[in-house]
């Protein structure tokens, strides 16, 4: 495929950390060209000379609404990794829908969910949320029916401000199961990844490497991305715990859970999520980043044999998995597999793909399933995705 025909995918704030791996990632992958933007032509140029041939540099203020056009023009897609697009309430994506080009937020810009025109835009809620609604769907690939889904997520690194604050709208949009009120689970202290007392991991999936030894804070929550696949795979049963390392982001969290600024209120929630982000940075100080997903799921195979199906996904880049996620679903936008509307993203990474991309690009990275019969001994299945070397 020739520089000139290949799809055209802009990446506002292309040289950011989120915006660099999911462009690393794209021109890996290859099949398209890369438009890298922001407001510094120094950085975006710089950008682009680690991205070979098919990369170009664009200036771009996301808050001109001319610059935006000039931008857009040409592309494919536009993936948003700016983080200015909660502050400017959704005109980013307006104007980007606009000109005739699908969009991917990598921030919950908080404007309406109605879809407008032909195209697509899919956003970024958070990474918990966005893999609670994902790893359900990983496991029920291939399934005749489901019926139950548990599953956990936790880790350690630094938070991005923005992504912090898709992870605090989030917050608002999940509900918990003791209606609605903050709840702790527990908190352990211990080297394993969660105490087996609490949520258990078998030993044929254990993580490749034990995190920190930290308290934990074991929550449970159920997130808008799990509820909405709790539907449409008709679960009997759904439940979603995080497990938060700490002390400093579950603390911030109980005292955003009680004095939180209103929604609306773009300035105060912008400042909690800079807030967010230096507790994490404190936590992680000192101590390697990791994030761990574990799931269980049951159901029934074509043939009706009662299964139990289990994932474990574990890495140590944690601004790469944002990346990751960021550039499969601009992929999957630009090959025209997501239909037009508004979509969360955890409703739009390919199952087995996603699993697939985060091994390929991920270094040190663990995707893994296995399935066996419910109340048999059953054997493990072939990992739908090995480790990665290195």
């Amino acid at each position: 495929m020739s520089n000139d025909t290949a799809p055209l995918i802009g990446i506002l704030g292309g040289y950011g950390r989120v915006g660099a791996a999911a462009a690393r990632f794209l021109a890996a992958q290859g099949g398209y060209r890369l438009r890298i933007g922001g407001r510094s032509a120094d950085r975006a140029w710089r950008s682009t000379r680690t991205l070979g041939d098919r990369a170009e540099a664009a200036v771009v203020d996301a808050r001109d609404s001319q610059s935006l056009m000039h931008f857009t023009r040409g592309c494919a897609t536009v993936l948003d990794c700016s983080g200015t697009a909660f502050s400017l309430r959704g005109r980013v994506r307006a104007a980007t829908l606009a000109a005739g080009v699908h969009y991917v937020g990598m921030t919950d810009d908080g404007g309406s969910r109605t879809p407008a025109g032909p195209c697509s835009a899919v956003l970024f809620t958070g990474l918990s949320g966005t893999l609670a609604g994902w790893v359900p769907r990983w496991l029920a690939d291939g399934l005749d029916s489901a019926t139950r889904f548990s599953g956990w997520w936790g880790g350690l690194g630094a938070i991005p401000p923005h992504t912090a604050v898709s992870c605090l709208l989030g917050k608002r949009r999940a509900v918990d199961p003791d209606d609605g009120r903050p709840q702790d689970c527990g908190t352990r202290d211990g080297e394993g990844p969660l105490d087996e007392a609490v949520l258990p991991v078998p030993q044929a999936l254990a993580p490749p490497a034990a995190p920190p030894a930290h308290a934990v804070a074991v929550r449970r929550v159920l997130p808008e991305e799990l509820r909405q696949q709790a539907y449409l795979l008709r679960l009997e049963e759904a439940s979603w715990h995080e497990v938060l390392k700490g002390p400093g982001v579950p603390a911030f969290l109980d005292r955003f859970a009680l004095r939180g600024p209103a929604a609306g209120d773009g300035g105060k929630l912008m400042a909690a999520a800079r807030e967010l982000a230096r507790e994490s940075l404190r936590d992680a100080a000192g101590s390697s980043p990791y994030q761990v997903l574990y799931g269980t799921l049951e159901g029934l195979t074509a043939d009706g044999t009662p299964v139990r199906r289990s994932a474990l996904l574990h890495c140590t880049d944690v601004t790469g998995l944002a990346g990751v996620i960021a550039s499969v679903t601009a992929h999957e936008v630009t090959k025209g597999r997501v239909p037009s509307g508004v979509h969360v993203m955890a409703a739009t990474l390919p199952p087995r793909d996603t699993a697939d991309w985060i091994v390929r690009h991920l270094p040190r990275a663990t995707a893994r399933t296995t399935e066996v019969p419910t109340g048999e001994p059953g054997t493990t299945t072939a990992p739908l995705a090995a480790r990665h070397p290195g």
